[in-house]
């Protein structure tokens, strides 16, 4: 028997706050904001061009290929894409190793902090209606194959999340 998934979850404010989080991610398909150092894998397809899961690069400390260490050929921007002139990037799964620090710092984007707070109070406080009628007293939630969803996002909150949200490789 399989366990169950919310085993030892508690659902406090902390927890509404890592659903809308999640939910942000998934949407933009990296983590936006703190500033974060880490370390990515990525696979690359040769070329000179590689795009990575960020659109806001801080600094690349370190690029490696195996044991190739790339960081001194590399060129890069803060928008996600690292070019490397002097060769091709492998065409292996997992083949190039990034060390860098992305994200923005969430003092610069209180937009979207906001709406993390505004997904969480949603989520604890109703469970997704998506439409009502008054006088036929009928209600219609948000769903997925019937499945409630907790935290759906809006057309205008995706519009906002959009200068955020990976163009690429996202489905």
């Amino acid at each position: 028997m399989l366990p169950d998934m919310d085993d030892g979850v508690v659902t406090d404010t902390s927890w509404w706050r890592k659903a809308a989080q999640a939910t942000i991610r998934r949407y933009c398909g990296w983590h936006v904001a703190p500033v974060v150092h880490e370390t990515l894998r990525v696979t690359a397809s040769g070329g000179h061009t590689l795009l990575i899961p960020s659109k806001h690069i801080v600094d690349i400390h370190a690029v490696t290929c195996g044991v190739a260490d790339l960081t001194d050929d590399i060129d890069w921007d803060e928008g996600g894409i690292l070019r490397l002139d002097t060769a091709c990037w492998p065409d292996k799964l997992g083949g190039v190793s990034i060390d860098l620090t992305h994200g923005y710092d969430p003092l610069d984007v209180p937009d979207v902090i906001m709406l993390m707070e505004t997904l969480a109070r949603r989520a604890r406080s109703q469970p997704g209606v998506s439409s009502q009628s008054v006088n036929g007293a009928s209600v219609s939630y948000y769903s997925a194959g019937g499945a409630p969803l907790s935290v759906p996002l809006l057309d205008i909150e995706k519009q906002m999340l959009d200068p955020y949200r990976r163009n690429w490789g996202v489905a």
